[in-house]
């Protein structure tokens, strides 16, 4: 009998090498069949005040390229939109994904997490968003936050107004403003006013009335804190083509002149056209009884619903006169990572996602906001609602606030202070400095 070794070989193979593989398959189809990879069970929480539907719509397309991520959109309300995400935080419950406006960054910072740089290197940023998210959102070589749109402030104007007192166009810069304020404003035998030339003056009865502020001080090259973020100089001089001046104060004096109805030198101010016991700025311009209002580009459907049959254009905001350089005041929201997430990763990729291109537009259309892309101002620049405000986006500025609220509040204690004569400009400017100093150095320590 002839013995066969080749056959004892592939048996004993058989036995020593099939088997044991067989069997560590089997472990490993048990181990992850009762515990999935983390990659099929990311679940992404995001908070948001725009509609439902309009998240809903775009996440579906998502999914089928990230199949692994399930995104929640959570709608919000406005109103109680940060309460509700700090109390989240705090009790170790916040959204992964949700957006800061852009003056939000510095309250922030030690709450989110930043993009990383295999996701989107800094060049693809700076490359694809206008320049002010670079200015909000990039710090200390990290990108911190993404944004889907960016808006302005706008001139809104009664064109009837206008037509009727045989002013062709709006005014391109603040001289020409003040001689149209002139002729739009309308008084009565008592000198009281009964037609607003603008709405411009005050704080508290005027929306946005400090980003108002904050644009003429931007404009006149005001510096509005140190290099190093400890200090705020919009008190500080400059020093100019061997000349000294105050652009700060300047900047304040303009503004709340529209509210004097007297000159120092008791003589009638031809600027006189608005006062802080007048209506809403908006309530006013829909009632016919403002013919101008600087105002952001959610006005339009506000405008559009309490008056449809205002006959109305938008402009640039005034620049001042022969400015080489356009200078457009900003606000707008990224969104950004908390740092308590559990899927990080994930969470940056959904707002990649919603940051590309097409998907973006979509988003754009659906909410009727201008873009912060710098490749979709080609596509809304003739838009006739939103074509200015996508323009303005690339010459938009802001500045660093380390408690924007908080900021708001001394803007609008320092106009109202120089409105009733509680204070002169300049000491209305040096209160507010101070207090903005002391802001800035809390929240440095």
């Amino acid at each position: 009998m002839i013995f066969d070794l080749t056959m004892v070989f592939n048996r004993k193979t058989l036995i020593y090498i099939i088997i044991p593989i067989a069997a560590i398959l089997l472990v490993v189809v048990l181990w992850f069949g009762l515990n999935p990879p983390s990659l099929v069970s990311n679940k992404v929480v995001f908070w948001g005040t725009d509609d439902q539907k309009v998240f809903e719509d775009l996440l579906r397309g998502m999914a089928i390229s990230y199949s692994n991520i399930k995104v929640e959109y959570v709608q919000k309300s406005p109103a109680t939109y940060e309460k509700d995400l700090l109390n989240a935080m705090a009790s170790g419950k916040g959204p992964d994904v949700f957006f800061i406006q852009n003056n939000w960054l510095p309250k922030y910072q030690n709450k989110i997490s930043p993009l990383p740089s295999s996701l989107m290197p800094l060049k693809n940023y700076y490359d694809t968003f206008v320049d002010v998210a670079t200015q909000d959102f990039v710090v200390d070589g990290n990108i911190w936050a993404v944004p889907l749109s960016v808006d302005t402030l706008a001139l809104y104007y009664n064109k009837d107004f206008f037509n009727t007192v045989g002013i062709a166009e709006p005014p391109k810069d603040w001289n020409q403003f003040l001689d149209d304020v002139a002729q739009l404003t309308v008084k009565s035998d008592d000198g009281s006013l009964t037609r607003a030339g603008a709405a411009i003056g005050s704080s508290l009865n005027i929306n946005s009335a400090t980003d108002i502020l904050s644009l003429l001080m931007l404009q006149t090259g005001t510096k509005m804190t140190d290099e190093t973020k400890t200090k705020a100089t919009f008190n500080d001089s400059i020093f100019s083509n061997g000349q000294t001046s105050y652009p700060g104060e300047m900047a304040l004096s303009f503004y709340t002149n529209f509210t004097f109805p007297q000159l120092k030198q008791s003589t009638q101010n031809p600027s006189y056209t608005w006062n802080p016991k007048m209506e809403n700025s908006l309530e006013s311009f829909c009632r016919g009884r403002t013919a101008m209002i600087l105002d952001y580009s959610s006005a339009i459907s506000q405008i559009k619903s309490k008056a449809p049959y205002l006959n109305f254009g938008i402009a640039s905001a005034p620049q001042t006169k022969d400015a080489q350089v356009a200078v457009n005041y900003a606000n707008y929201s990224g969104l950004t990572v908390w740092s308590g997430s559990k899927s990080p990763q994930a969470a940056w990729q959904t707002i990649l996602w919603l940051a590309q291109k097409e998907n973006d537009q979509k988003y754009l259309a659906a909410v009727n906001q201008p873009t912060s892309r710098k490749d979709l101002i080609e596509w809304q620049k003739n838009d006739p609602n939103l074509g200015t405000f996508a323009v303005h986006a690339l010459s938009a500025r802001s500045w660093y606030q380390a408690d924007s609220e908080a900021i708001k509040e001394i803007f609008s204690q320092m106009i109202e202070n120089v409105v009733y004569n509680k204070a002169s400009v300049k000491d209305a400017l040096e209160r507010a400095a101070n207090q903005v100093t002391d802001l800035m150095q809390q929240n440095k320590n």
